[in-house]
């Protein structure tokens, strides 16, 4: 899947100053249409976020997000803070999308793939509203692209980089951050010297601790403490999850796993499907499909309610088929024309309301008219 060297044309690694203007471009395009497409605070979490921040009490549910949170609220104005850091996480989570992609394909395949990756239309989504998951759309492939760095120069400040930006990725959204953690510590234990694992194991635990101690100590502030906490997983194992037994939640559950996957990458699925089979001797796939395969069984198996939630992963399966331009250009249109166009449809028939409650709330016009919808509630509602 590609080899070293510098050539515009040819994988391998940014070293001409001509491949700075795509990454320019890409991050220019992605900011502008998030400002042009930004709403007001998002009625999920944005208010209890941003009410918690003004508190000072900095977490709200499970898993509780203090370190974003607590980020937010060093500045005066929380709402805008995290709509600023949310743009800048779309923009970085891009650029970075691009570099590692060169190092797999050419220059302007690897800029289409970016442009696919930014017009993923729950990735546009996340990058407009009040809430923690634009942060997955950065630091899972910078952890990756940090791990290839330091396997190909042995730099300890690029090892140190890795560290850094997986803790600071399972900082701001921990589950996420245990769904990548697979592919870190199959990294660590494969490729890395052994005289480097402890270390760098140590690292990440040293600066994981910084969020997870003042989490801890915020929690008693948030109704129900570290108990409430723990009665609110046990109940998502026992009622939610499918260990609780076949039903039409638990198969809506699955539902709401695949059917965003399959409408945000139905060009390119089947080449990221052949592309893993067929290399999947190299250990960068491998890294990519553990970072892929052990998040995608927990939102099978346990619970997914929103497309947000796949943040952590697109980067991979877009990584995968970036060999295929076209098929990313289709991904790149189609996902625009989606995330800008569509509106619910009222026609009530159970394809319609599929796509009304699992695509049409995570576009533009739900930004707009703050829209949800689930089939549970179309079916009380008769329409």
């Amino acid at each position: 899947m590609g080899n070293r060297s510098a050539s515009r044309s040819e994988p391998g690694w940014i070293e001409r100053r001509g491949d700075v203007w795509f990454p320019i471009a890409l991050a220019t395009v992605v900011l502008v249409s998030r400002v042009l497409c930004r709403g007001p605070v998002y009625f999920a979490d944005g208010p209890g976020m941003i009410g918690n921040i003004v508190a000072k009490i900095y977490v709200i549910q499970p898993p509780g997000y203090w370190l974003f949170m607590r980020i937010a609220g060093l500045f005066s104005d929380p709402a805008a803070a995290i709509r600023g850091m949310n743009f800048l996480f779309s923009i970085a989570g891009v650029v970075v999308f691009y570099y590692t992609a060169r190092v797999f394909t050419g220059a302007w395949n690897a800029f289409v793939g970016a442009l696919a990756y930014s017009t993923v239309f729950y990735v546009w989504f996340s990058g407009e509203i009040h809430s923690t998951y634009a942060s997955q759309i950065l630091f899972p492939v910078a952890t990756f692209y940090a791990l290839l760095r330091y396997d190909r120069d042995h730099s300890k400040w690029m090892l140190g980089a890795a560290a850094l930006l997986f803790s600071l990725g399972a900082g701001l959204r921990p589950s996420d951050g245990a769904f990548v953690a697979p592919m870190v510590v199959y990294y660590t234990l494969t490729r890395m010297p052994r005289r480097a694992r402890l270390p760098f194991l140590l690292l990440i635990a040293a600066l994981c601790l910084g969020w997870v101690a003042p989490t801890i100590l915020a929690y008693p502030k948030y109704g129900g403490g570290i108990v409430g906490a723990g009665i609110y997983m046990e109940e998502i194992v026992s009622a939610k999850s499918i260990f609780a037994g076949v039903n039409l939640y638990t198969l809506a559950n699955s539902a709401r796993y695949a059917i965003p996957l399959v409408v945000a990458f139905w060009p390119v699925v089947a080449v990221a499907v052949v592309q893993g089979f067929r290399n999947r001797s190299d250990w960068r796939v491998k890294l990519m499909l553990l970072w892929i395969g052990p998040g995608s069984l927990f939102f099978v198996l346990i619970l997914i309610t929103d497309p947000t939630y796949l943040n952590f992963l697109s980067a991979a399966i877009l990584l995968l088929a970036v060999s295929a331009p076209r098929r990313m250009l289709v991904t790149a249109l189609w996902n625009a024309i989606l995330f800008l166009a569509i509106r619910p449809i009222p026609v009530h028939n159970f394809a319609v309301d599929v796509v009304n409650s699992y695509i049409t709330p995570y576009t533009r016009f739900g930004i707009e008219h703050q829209w949800w919808s689930s089939l549970s509630r179309i079916e009380r509602s008769g329409k």
